[in-house]
C-alpha cells in the first residue's frame, strides 16, 4: 500500500506539473504562429506589390503591339480607362471598345507603324487590407508611322488596382497628358496635337473627362496619390494569430516557415536579378566590357536579333570589345537603358526569365548621332548562390538617326553594332518596326494566364520542428524581407523625388530629407540641411508649374544597396529630362544620381542627394554636333555651404561616376 502511496503521489505531482506547465507552451505557440503569420502576411504584401509592377509593365508591352484583348483583360470587370481627355469609359467591356477605337477598329500595328510606351517610375502602395492598391507610373511615348509623322509624348498615370481571387487587375486606368507634340521641333516649336484627345467623338464616353485640365503649352500638376510618407507593413490581427496558433500542429508549422523561407528567397532573387541586369546597363554605358562580360556564365551568350549569338564568356567579351577601346568615355555617348522589367524566378530558385525595355541613345561625336528602343528576352541562372547572365537576347524594335526620327528613317541597325561575325548566324530577320514584329512572352497574361507556380520549400526547412530553431529560422527570414521591403521604399521614395521634381514642389521634395540631408546638382555645389535643400531648389525656378515651362526629370533604373541594420542605404539611379521653354528653348538633359539615404523614425529619407550629369544638350541639336560645356556650376547669388565635391566632365569629354556598389558576380 505504501508503495502503491508513492507511486500516486508521484503521478499527481507530474500531472499537476503538466497542468501548470501545458497554458505556458500554448502561450509559447502562440506567439510563434503570430509572428509566422505577420511574416506571411508582409511577404504577401511585398510579392502583391511586385506582381502589380508586373501588371502595368505588361499593359505597356501589350500597347506597344496594340494587342487590345490582352490589354482589356488586365482591367477588373467594373474597371475603366481614362486617356488624356477623352472622357471615362467604364467596365471592361467599353474598355476594349475605347481600344479598338484608339486602333482605328484593328489590333496590331502596321508595317513602319511605332507605338512604344515606356512605364517609367514606379510608386506603389497596397490599401492596409491588401485588396486594393494606388500607383503612379510616367508613360514616355514614341509614336507615328514611317514616311509619314513621329511623336513624343509623356505624362504620368494614377491608377487604381483591385484584388479579385488572388489575381490583381486595374480597376481604374487614368493617364494625364503633359505632352503630344511632333518630333520635328518638338516640345519647343509646337503645342499638342490633339489637344489630350485621342478618339473624341469617334465614341461617345460614358463620362465626361473626371478632371479637365490644361495639355502643353499648357501646365497642370496632377493629383498624386502619395504624400511622401512611406507606409509601414501592416501586421496580422491578435485574434488570428491565436485561432492560427489553436489550429496549428508542430509538422504544419515547420511546414509553413519552410515554405516562406521559399517565398522570401525568391523575393530577394527577384531584386538580385533585376539589380545584375541594371548593373550590366550602367557598365556597358562606360564602355567597361570586362565588367559587364564578368556578369554572364562562363557558356552565357549575347543575341542581337538579326545579327546573331556570340557564345561563351570569352566571346561576349570580345563582342563588347569590338563596339570600342575598354573604358572609353571621351567622344562616345552610349547610354543603355535598362527597363520596364518583368522577372519571374523558376520554383526551384536556380533559373529566371525575365523581359526589359532597352531605350538607347547613342552618338560619336562628330560622326553620328542615333535613338534605339527594344526589347530583351533574357534566361538568368544561380551559380554557387550568385545569379548571372546565361543568355541575353536583345531584339532591337526601331533605331533611327537623331536628326531625321522614326517618322522619316528606319536603320536595320544601330552604327554602334560592331563588325565582329557572330558565333553563331542570326535565325532570322531583324526585329525592327518597319517591317513589324512582336517578341515572344516568356510568360502568361498576367490575368487570364496560369498562375505562377509557388516557390519550393526545402526538405531540409520542413524537417525543423522544435521551437528553438523554428524562431531562429522565423528571426532570419524577417531580417531578409524587411531587406525586401526596404529595397521598395526606397524606390517609392526616389521615384517620389522624381515626380516632385518634375512639377516643382519644392516644400514637398525638401521634406523628403533628413534634417541634416544634403543636396548637389551640376557642379553647384553642397547645400547642407533641410531649410538649405530648400534654397537649393530656388535655382531651378519658382515653387508650380508654369504655362509654358517643361521641366520634366525621370529617374529609372534603380540599384539599391540597403546597410545589414536596414537604418541607411545607398542608390543609383539614372537621370533623364525633357526641359525647355514653349516658343524658345528646348533640352535634354541627362546624368546618374548617386545618393544616401538614412531611416528616421521608421521612414526613408534622403541623406545625400548628388547627380553628375552626362550631357546638356539642345533639342535641335542632339549630341553629335553638341560643343563642349561645363555644368552650371555656383550661383553666387545663391552660394553653397561647401563646394562641389569633385569636378566631372560632361559629353563629348567623359567622366565615369563612381559605383557605391562592387561587381555582383565577382566582387570587384
Amino acid at each position: 500500500m505504501k508503495r502503491l502511496h508513492i507511486v500516486t503521489c508521484v503521478l499527481l505531482a507530474l500531472g499537476t506539473s503538466l497542468i501548470v506547465q501545458a497554458p505556458a507552451q500554448a502561450s509559447v505557440d502562440a506567439a510563434l504562429t503570430g509572428r509566422l503569420a505577420q511574416l506571411e502576411q508582409r511577404a504577401t504584401r511585398a510579392e502583391d506589390v511586385n506582381a502589380i509592377k508586373r501588371l502595368q509593365r505588361a499593359y505597356g508591352y501589350y500597347v506597344d503591339k496594340a494587342r487590345w484583348d490582352d490589354v482589356a483583360q488586365l482591367f477588373s470587370d467594373a474597371g475603366s480607362i481614362e486617356l488624356g481627355l477623352d472622357g471615362v469609359y467604364q467596365g471592361r467591356a467599353r474598355v476594349r471598345e475605347y481600344l479598338y477605337a484608339l486602333g482605328q477598329g484593328k489590333a496590331g500595328l502596321k508595317p513602319g507603324q511605332l507605338n512604344e510606351h515606356l512605364q517609367l517610375m514606379p510608386v506603389v502602395d497596397l490599401s492596409a487590407d491588401g485588396l486594393s492598391a494606388k500607383g503612379t507610373w510616367r508613360d514616355v511615348i514614341l509614336a507615328g508611322q514611317l514616311g509619314k509623322d513621329a511623336y513624343w509624348g509623356e505624362g504620368p498615370f494614377v491608377n487604381d488596382y483591385v484584388k479579385e481571387n488572388g489575381v490583381w487587375k486595374i480597376q481604374r486606368l487614368h493617364w494625364f497628358q503633359t505632352l503630344y507634340v511632333p518630333y520635328d521641333g518638338g516640345w519647343t516649336q509646337h503645342g499638342d496635337v490633339n489637344g489630350g484627345q485621342f478618339v473624341g467623338d469617334r465614341l461617345k464616353a460614358d463620362a465626361p473627362p473626371s478632371i479637365r485640365y490644361k495639355t502643353w503649352p499648357g501646365a497642370y500638376t496632377p493629383p498624386f496619390h502619395f504624400t511622401g510618407v512611406t507606409r509601414v507593413a501592416a501586421t496580422v490581427a491578435p485574434a488570428a494569430a491565436a485561432a492560427a496558433a489553436a489550429t496549428t500542429t508542430p509538422a504544419v508549422l515547420a511546414r509553413r516557415v519552410a515554405q516562406l523561407a521559399a517565398d522570401v528567397q525568391r523575393l530577394a532573387d527577384q531584386n538580385d536579378i533585376e539589380k545584375l541586369q541594371r548593373i550590366y546597363g550602367y557598365y556597358i554605358d562606360k564602355s567597361q566590357w570586362q565588367q559587364a562580360a564578368a556578369l554572364f556564365t562562363d557558356d552565357g551568350s549575347i543575341e542581337i536579333a538579326g545579327r546573331g549569338t556570340y557564345r561563351g564568356q570569352a566571346h561576349v567579351l570580345n563582342y563588347l570589345r569590338a563596339i570600342g577601346p575598354e573604358g572609353q568615355l571621351e567622344g562616345l555617348l552610349h547610354e543603355n537603358m535598362q527597363l520596364q522589367p518583368i522577372v519571374h524566378v523558376a520554383p526551384d530558385g536556380r533559373s529566371a526569365k525575365g523581359r526589359w525595355r532597352w531605350f538607347a541613345q547613342f552618338a560619336k561625336a562628330g560622326v553620328f548621332h542615333e535613338w534605339g528602343t527594344g526589347v530583351y528576352e533574357n534566361d538568368y541562372v544561380k551559380e554557387g548562390g550568385v545569379w548571372k547572365i546565361r543568355h541575353l537576347h536583345l531584339y532591337p524594335t526601331m533605331i533611327t538617326p537623331y536628326e531625321t526620327g522614326w517618322g522619316k528613317q528606319s536603320l536595320p541597325h544601330s552604327r554602334m553594332e560592331p563588325a565582329l561575325p557572330p558565333d553563331v548566324p542570326a535565325r532570322g530577320k531583324a526585329s525592327t518596326y518597319d517591317v513589324g514584329f512582336t517578341v515572344p512572352f516568356h510568360y502568361g497574361h498576367p490575368v487570364t494566364g496560369p498562375r505562377p507556380t509557388r516557390a519550393q520549400a526545402t526538405s531540409a526547412h520542413r524537417a525543423a520542428r522544435d521551437e528553438a530553431t523554428l524562431q531562429a529560422r522565423l528571426a532570419s527570414i524577417e531580417h531578409q524581407l524587411s531587406r525586401v521591403e526596404d529595397v521598395a521604399q526606397v524606390e517609392n521614395l526616389q521615384m517620389t523625388y522624381g515626380y516632385y521634381l518634375a512639377t516643382l514642389q519644392w516644400d514637398a521634395l525638401t521634406d523628403l530629407f533628413d534634417d541634416n540631408g544634403t543636396i548637389e546638382i551640376a557642379l553647384r555645389g553642397i547645400y547642407v540641411g533641410k531649410p538649405a535643400v530648400r534654397r537649393n531648389l530656388n535655382l531651378y525656378g519658382q515653387a508650380g508649374l508654369d504655362d509654358g515651362v517643361l521641366h520634366n526629370h525621370m529617374q529609372y533604373q534603380p540599384v539599391i544597396d540597403v546597410a545589414d541594420d536596414g537604418q541607411s542605404a545607398k542608390l543609383r539611379s539614372r537621370a533623364l529630362s525633357m526641359l525647355g521653354n514653349f516658343g524658345k528653348t528646348g533640352m535634354w538633359m541627362g546624368g546618374i544620381y548617386e545618393n544616401q539615404l538614412v531611416k528616421v523614425n521608421g521612414v526613408w529619407k534622403f541623406h545625400k542627394d548628388q547627380v553628375m550629369n552626362t550631357y546638356f544638350t539642345p533639342y535641335d541639336i542632339g549630341w553629335k554636333d553638341i560643343n563642349q560645356r561645363a555644368a552650371p556650376g555656383i550661383t553666387e547669388s545663391n552660394p553653397p555651404d561647401r563646394p562641389p565635391s569633385f569636378h566631372f566632365d560632361m559629353y563629348p569629354k567623359g567622366f565615369l561616376p563612381p559605383y557605391h556598389y562592387v561587381n555582383p558576380v565577382t566582387g570587384k
